[in-house]
């Protein structure tokens, strides 16, 4: 079954870019078939790590009626998974794909899953902060019931998620059995090179502007996301 990946966050700077650079580098490393689509035209920067791969990579407004229409025709006709990510005020976009498709202002996703025989599966990043959690709790309702929610804690701060942790929110997220999974953070160095160079962290491994030591985190970067993936069940 095709699966619909959108990375979410609604906050702007919350690690929603790295995330999906992550994710778009382990389903490259192991071969799988799969569509980016970089929502933010302001900051492309899914496109621009991997526009030099062999991986299908399109950059869509996704925040005016246009794109909305032209990521219906990604999603519909893409011969793999594909995995969006979202721009600040994602939920501009979901609250649009969330209606019943007859205006020119968005369209059914819940009825194009189902066309296609598709799954949505959203990844929602948070921090220690409490705008995304926020977010994340508005989300969870607006949402049809059958969507698929993985979390992702971003641990850019080294310190506990103490608000996500004893909020309601967690609570319903384990009533509904969605995996937490976890974000450590890369070498800024090596992560400064990476976004300076075009690069992502296959690409990165072979490349003469990053020392065998940044390398070699870069390589810890991928491990650490391909195990994480595994507990969330996106790959094998």
């Amino acid at each position: 079954m095709k699966r619909i990946f959108f990375i979410h966050g609604d906050k702007g700077g919350v690690g929603k870019t790295e995330v999906a650079k992550r994710m778009a580098a382990v389903m490259l490393q192991a071969g799988r078939a799969v569509t980016l689509v970089d929502g933010d035209n302001k900051n492309p920067g899914l496109h621009a790590a991997f526009e030099k791969s062999e991986l299908d990579v399109q950059c869509i407004n996704v925040m005016t009626p246009a794109g909305r229409d032209t990521l219906f025709d990604v999603i519909a006709e893409s011969p793999g998974d594909v995995l969006i990510d979202l721009p600040a005020r994602g939920s501009d976009v979901t609250e649009r794909l969330n209606r019943d498709g007859a205006s020119e202002d968005g369209f059914s996703l819940e009825l194009l899953l189902r066309e296609i025989d598709a799954e949505l599966r959203i990844l929602f990043v948070i921090d220690q902060t409490r705008p995304p959690l926020a977010a994340l709790r508005d989300e969870l309702k607006a949402l049809p019931a059958t969507t698929s929610w993985i979390i992702v804690r971003n641990w850019r701060e080294e310190r506990d998620f103490d608000l996500f942790d004893k909020s309601k929110t967690k609570a319903d997220l384990d009533a509904r059995g969605a995996p937490i999974i976890d974000l450590v953070r890369l070498d800024p160095r090596a992560n400064d090179i990476l976004e300076n160079e075009g690069l992502n962290l296959i690409s990165a491994q072979t490349s003469d502007k990053l020392s065998m030591l940044q390398k070699m985190r870069v390589k810890a970067a991928i491990r650490s996301w391909s195990e994480q993936m595994k507990i969330a069940g996106l790959i094998e």
